[in-house]
């Protein structure tokens, strides 16, 4: 009985997402990316998952007040939003010759990895839209195997799926990290977000407090011959966008490579100031610490 309620609740909520996906589909990508952002931050303030956002950012942010937490928070549900507005029209904002949504800077780190034939380790966050990183990459002509979660819903995962056909994706779990070491090692790139708590990870401070962050990173930097490059994404203003290839992580020091938790604290410090930049722009509802 279980395993059919189940399965209904799976096939409606499929659904749902479907009809949901098809109606801003119809929309223009600035339309669609508003109005859900509008709703988002309509209704998301007041959701009892808000408190971990202002407990967060209390957290972060001591020297704050109310008035400055509750206008983040209110601005991270309009860029939530926002990013589910714009998974119908990903295509759409990738640059082209005219009307680029999309600024790129310091692409010379991205073709790093054709100069050197050298495969790369791209990092960023949940910042901005993160969808979008992997994409121009692709659209650059390196080749980025992402990390994803795959959605309990098979329906969900499926349409997932579609939207991001055009980038190649690798399960998060013991069969994806596989696929990435294998990528590697064959010369492609893989792109990694790494500001989520794993349990089971190794702990860095993070703005100062202990988390609890996954150390893949900089073992696989470690393990196979790659260069780990920060990608940071920033919503300019509504679907315009700045994503920023940073100059590689140095993971040699005094002839001696770093440590797996040397690597990843600088990971963590070059995620913090993109926070502290844009801290409207960071998932806040993540259990970090």
């Amino acid at each position: 009985m279980y395993k059919i309620k189940k399965k209904i609740i799976y096939i409606f909520e499929g659904l749902l997402l479907f009809l949901v996906f098809i109606l801003l589909k119809l929309l223009p990508v600035n339309s669609s990316s508003k109005l859900m952002g509008f709703i988002s931050m309509l209704i998301g303030p007041n959701l009892g998952i808000s408190m971990k956002a202002y407990n967060n950012i209390k957290s972060v942010f001591p020297k704050k007040n109310d008035k400055e937490v509750n206008k983040i928070i209110r601005e991270m549900w309009n860029n939530l939003g926002r990013v589910i507005g714009e998974y119908p029209h990903l295509n759409k904002l990738l640059p082209k010759k005219r009307n680029s949504k999309i600024l790129i800077k310091g692409k010379k780190n991205l073709f790093l990895v054709k100069k050197k034939n050298i495969p790369a380790i791209f990092f960023s966050a949940h910042l901005a839209n993160w969808e979008i990183a992997p994409m121009i990459a692709i659209k650059n002509g390196i080749q980025v195997l992402t990390i994803y979660r795959k959605p309990n819903n098979p329906y969900v995962s499926f349409l997932l799926s579609y939207i991001r056909s055009n980038v190649p994706l690798a399960p998060k779990g013991p069969s994806g990290a596989k696929q990435l070491i294998k990528a590697l090692r064959n010369g492609t790139s893989i792109g990694l977000i790494v500001d989520q708590k794993m349990n089971d990870g190794i702990r860095v401070n993070f703005f100062n407090k202990p988390a609890m962050t996954a150390p893949a990173l900089a073992q696989l930097a470690l393990k196979i011959k790659s260069i780990i490059i920060p990608v940071q994404i920033e919503r300019l203003n509504g679907v315009n966008f700045q994503v920023t290839f940073h100059k590689p992580l140095k993971i040699i020091k005094n002839k001696k490579f770093k440590t797996t938790k040397q690597i990843m604290t600088e990971v963590n410090i070059i995620i913090e100031k993109w926070i502290r930049k844009r801290p409207n722009q960071w998932f806040w509802l993540h259990k970090r610490w």
